[in-house]
């Protein structure tokens, strides 16, 4: 009896320790091992990334870098990788981009891009679909109806752009001349200072062939291009162009030959500035900083009672979403964040503009955000704009205005006479348009 207890006794140490080995290995492998632990798969859990892409200078990168870090912050689960660059650089990436279908989930882009990339409606993600998380009811129907293509929303409008005008009051003093509301001014000014080096505007050279088409309308009451794109005039029409052009040359209404650069405005070399409504505070700026408060005039007109007023205006920039995005929630919400949340919209105040979004104008007022440069051209745009023509996308095409800056070069440096280049013009601008079809 004694022996089988011994054996009995051990036995059961045996088992006892075998069952210590189990429990001590299961416990181990449940904590070490068990993947489908619902705590280390939330803990594993990567973010969302989405992708942004914008253009602007410094000064925009870095709030909308701040306005990025805001971002994640209350939307922890998702990660914003960005892209930037300045204008040209921007709009060169984004040709391949949306030619590759790469562009990035959430895109700043050009008004005319919808005509040139979402003809009918299906270059861009629709945003309707999207109004669970962008607030569409702080934009109007005609705010809307800018980023509409063949019935789908493809983008929203930041803010409205223009061109105004800006004038140096020493400059203007000093000549005795008061800011020019016609083109007759403009003309007379040139005759008083053009002896001392001074002209009396600087245009860009899309500002400047802007110019020239308002004349063309003011004067003739006709459209240059229709809301398709497509040129109405014919081979006198495109003379008048090069004439008026060549007028403002020779009389030095405007400096050419190179010599003019976006600081003549700010060093004195002119008495005014044609510039983007959005633009008003990168240019006034530097000349506050001398001293000198510039004086905004109205467009410069024909007469009271011109024909068509000629100036256009249009969406300054648009958020969209790309077709391709794999995560349409997660990007409207930043879509969203960019034009509707506090601290972004307190992060850019009016650098790019007066916001459309009707929310964000009130956070600026309250914040008493609205009272420099910017906020005075944005609401001056605002105030006119149904007297304002909508933009067609011929207005701004760069292939457009090559075009005709190389014809008017030929012309203004008797290269070739005013028929031969006018006839070269129209078929140049027949062939970019029909390519565009």
């Amino acid at each position: 009896m004694m022996k089988f207890a011994k054996k009995h006794n051990a036995f059961r140490f045996i088992i006892g320790i075998l069952l210590l080995l189990f429990f001590f290995g299961f416990s181990y492998y449940y904590i070490v091992y068990k993947p489908e632990s619902h705590t280390v798969i939330k803990n594993m859990k990567k973010n969302t990334a989405i992708t942004f892409g914008w253009w602007g200078n410094d000064d925009r990168h870095l709030y909308t870098l701040k306005g990025i870090d805001v971002f994640q912050e209350k939307y922890p689960q998702i990660e914003v990788n960005c892209s930037y660059n300045v204008w040209n650089g921007y709009e060169r990436r984004n040709r391949i981009y949306m030619l590759s279908g790469k562009a990035p989930d959430v895109m700043q882009i050009n008004y005319n891009w919808i005509r040139e990339y979402s003809a009918d409606g299906s270059g861009y993600y629709d945003l309707n679909a999207l109004s669970d998380y962008i607030d569409l009811d702080n934009y109007s129907k005609k705010d809307l109806s800018y980023g509409t293509s063949n019935g789908v929303l493809n983008a929203i409008p930041i803010a409205y752009n223009a061109v105004v005008f800006y004038y140096n009051p020493d400059i203007l003093n000093k000549y005795g001349l008061k800011a020019p509301e016609t083109w007759d001014d403009l003309f007379h000014a040139a005759s008083i200072m053009s002896k001392d080096g001074c002209y009396p505007l600087h245009l860009s050279d899309k500002h400047l062939f802007l110019s020239v088409i308002v004349r063309y309308e003011q004067t003739t009451g006709k459209t240059l291009f229709d809301q398709d794109g497509k040129y109405t005039g014919g081979t006198d029409d495109a003379s008048k162009l090069l004439d008026f052009y060549k007028d403002l040359y020779d009389n030095q209404v405007i400096c050419l030959n190179g010599k003019s650069t976006d600081t003549d405005f700010s060093n004195g070399t002119c008495a005014g500035v044609g510039i983007w409504a959005s633009d008003a505070d990168n240019y006034c700026s530097q000349l506050q900083d001398k001293g000198i408060s510039p004086v905004m005039a109205n467009p410069p007109i024909t007469s009271a009672n011109e024909a068509l007023y000629g100036w256009y205006v249009k969406p300054a920039t648009m958020y969209a979403i790309s077709k391709n995005t794999k995560h349409p929630r997660q990007s409207a919400e930043l879509l969203n964040f960019l034009v509707n949340d506090k601290d972004m919209v307190l992060l850019q105040g009016t650098e790019k503009g007066i916001p459309v979004s009707e929310k964000a104008r009130s956070i600026l007022r309250e914040n008493g955000s609205l009272n420099d440069y910017d906020a005075e051209a944005g609401n001056y745009v605002l105030r006119n704009l149904n007297r304002f023509e909508t933009m067609g996308p011929s207005n701004e095409n760069m292939d457009i205005i090559d075009a005709f800056n190389d014809e008017a070069a030929k012309y203004v440096y008797g290269v070739a006479d005013l028929n031969t280049c006018s006839k070269e013009l129209i078929d140049q601008w027949k062939t970019i348009l029909d390519s565009e079809d």
